[in-house]
């Protein structure tokens, strides 16, 4: 199966909430009911696209502000032991930010960061990069991208946050 990353775009209030108590981001999130909340899932493209946004792979970029763009800035929880610890979060302020800066990168140039030597030589997940058709690899982390941009575009509109698990 993997590790597969998804956003969640939520207020500002429902963050509020969601911190306050964890457990009602379990129950709005991981049940089965139909919900509101638009959601991104990213699949396993993820430390790709952090690789092609920061040159180093997720755990080498943790403090790199691109890179918080796909893990998130903050933990939902302080408690280590806590599901909600991996779970992370971009205020709505980050989340504007963030949008400003995606907005500045082309895929193009993403392209020119594409290099599936080094990212199987750092190990960036989902380790795939070995493949023969190399085209094809990039258009996978580049559709995810361009998803990227778009979902951030559309928070940053609504003044939303954006709640990401990689999980």
């Amino acid at each position: 199966m993997g590790m597969i990353c998804t956003l969640r775009r939520i207020s500002k209030a429902k963050l509020d909430e969601y911190l306050e108590n964890s457990h009602l981001m379990e129950e709005e999130f991981f049940s089965n009911e139909v919900t509101e909340i638009p959601l991104l899932d990213i699949d396993k493209s993820w430390d790709g696209i952090i690789f092609l946004l920061t040159g180093a792979t997720f755990n080498e970029a943790s403090e790199n502000e691109r890179a918080l763009i796909i893990i998130g800035e903050k933990p939902m929880s302080t408690r280590p032991d806590s599901h909600d610890y991996h779970t992370r979060y971009n205020s709505p302020e980050k989340v504007l930010h963030f949008a400003e800066i995606l907005k500045t990168i082309d895929p193009n140039d993403l392209k020119s960061k594409f290099d599936p030597k080094r990212m199987n030589e750092l190990d960036v997940y989902p380790n795939i990069w070995e493949q023969e058709d190399k085209n094809e690899l990039f258009t996978y982390l580049e559709e995810y991208f361009l998803k990227i941009q778009n979902f951030y575009q559309q928070a940053a509109w609504s003044k939303e946050a954006i709640v990401i698990e990689i999980a």
